[in-house]
C-alpha cells in the first residue's frame, strides 16, 4: 500500500541544511508531497578488484601429499602427451 504524505512549511535554514537542493526556495512557503515508493533495492555488489602486483604475491597452497613440480617433470609431461597423442 502505497502512503502518502502532505506538508505546508516554509523552508527555512534547517531544511537548506538537511536538503541543500532546497536553497533556492529559502524563504518561500511550500507543499511538499511525499510518497512512500517502498524499501530501496540492494545495490550490486562490485567484486573486490586487486592490482597486478597483489595478484602476483598471491601464492597457490598446493594440497597436501603433492609434491613440487619441477620444470624437468613439466618437460617430461609434455613430451609424454605428445608421444601419447594427448596434445
Amino acid at each position: 500500500m502505497q502512503q502518502t504524505l502532505r506538508i505546508d512549511t516554509t523552508i527555512d535554514d534547517a531544511a537548506v541544511t538537511a536538503i541543500p537542493a532546497l536553497r533556492p526556495l529559502l524563504g518561500h512557503r511550500v507543499e511538499m508531497i511525499m510518497l512512500d515508493i517502498g524499501p530501496q533495492p540492494p545495490q550490486p555488489v562490485e567484486p573486490a578488484r586487486i592490482s597486478f602486483d597483489e595478484f602476483l604475491s598471491h601464492r597457490l597452497k598446493r594440497p597436501e601429499g603433492i609434491s613440487p613440480v619441477s620444470l624437468e617433470d613439466m618437460q617430461r609431461a609434455i613430451v609424454q602427451g605428445v608421444v601419447d597423442g594427448n596434445l
